[in-house]
């Protein structure tokens, strides 16, 4: 008789922090595998990779970031690389964790960086997949929560159907295949939030504190001593692959693996090739 594998059941809980509620996705025994997700997503695009590190013998742990999905937002100045550096290794702290590896997508890239510098006794192993942070978003992103009603009318108009199915073709090499109808309402009930918007609206408001230069932790970088593997799509339109490389420059020892015919996303669009080398970063192993 054949036997069945074993479905993981990924667990949602809610775990409480410096007195916000964060949404947490859990699954698996082993060593603790911290997952920061992306900027407007929420922990569920980790759900294959929660499957896959649970299935290798891992404990994986991906929250909703403060602001987003469905954790708490409490918008204002609460937003900072500090701040979500802090509440990183407050959910540690909850979850009995000493250490974990961390891997961060996008913005939970520079999320994951600021928690390296900060908290580098936390950190066993580091990596940042098309990570934010290496180069200057647009101005909108920057100032425009600063000045009244525009930011709210960029936001309103990002809302909108056609600009969400463009926003999200610029995201992957093959949209044809990963912009479905199914992940355009995603977007618009997103957008369509008024307090992921007005989380948004708060980070420009206090970017400089939200900004790797503009806090200061750029130049801490070079300070990370545990091992980097730097994951990035070779047809990343939102974040070109030559700020892989600015990444790379940045952090002394690092390595960098880049994926083709793959955009910003590899945990979707190339998940068997970026499972992979997680996995074997992971486990020490020659990253090629």
């Amino acid at each position: 008789m054949q036997n069945l594998k074993e479905q993981v059941y990924v667990e949602a809980t809610t775990v409480t922090v410096e007195g916000f509620r964060l949404r947490v996705l859990t699954a698996g025994e082993g060593p603790a595998v911290l997952l920061l997700h992306g900027f407007l997503v929420n922990a569920d695009d980790w759900r294959p990779t929660i499957t896959c590190l649970a299935e290798a013998g891992y404990r994986a742990i991906a929250p909703d970031t403060l602001g987003f999905g469905y954790s708490d937002k409490p918008g204002g100045a609460a937003y900072s690389l500090q701040r979500f550096a802090d509440i990183n290794v407050g959910l540690l702290d909850a979850l009995g964790v000493q250490s974990a590896a961390v891997v961060g997508h996008s913005m939970g890239g520079k999320h994951a960086l600021a928690t390296t510098v900060l908290y580098p006794q936390r950190v066993s192993r580091l990596l940042i997949a098309d990570s934010e942070g290496f180069m200057q978003l647009p101005l909108f992103m920057r100032k425009g929560g600063s000045l009244p009603f525009l930011g709210e009318s960029i936001l309103s108009l990002s809302a909108l159907t056609p600009v969400i199915r463009m926003q999200l073709a610029a995201a992957f090499a093959d949209p044809a295949r990963y912009v479905t109808p199914e992940l355009i309402a995603r977007g618009r009930a997103t957008l369509g939030d008024r307090r992921i918007r007005e989380t948004t609206l708060a980070m420009s408001r206090h970017f400089e504190a939200n900004d790797l230069k503009g806090s200061g932790l750029w130049e801490r970088l070079k300070e990370i001593r545990c091992p980097v593997l730097i994951v990035w799509g070779e047809q990343d339109r939102l974040f070109p692959v030559k700020y892989a490389r600015e990444a790379q420059a940045a952090i002394p020892g690092s390595q960098l693996v880049i994926i083709p015919r793959c955009g910003h996303f590899p945990q979707i669009e190339a998940q068997e090739r970026f499972h992979g080398l997680l996995l074997g970063f992971l486990a020490g192993q020659e990253i090629r």
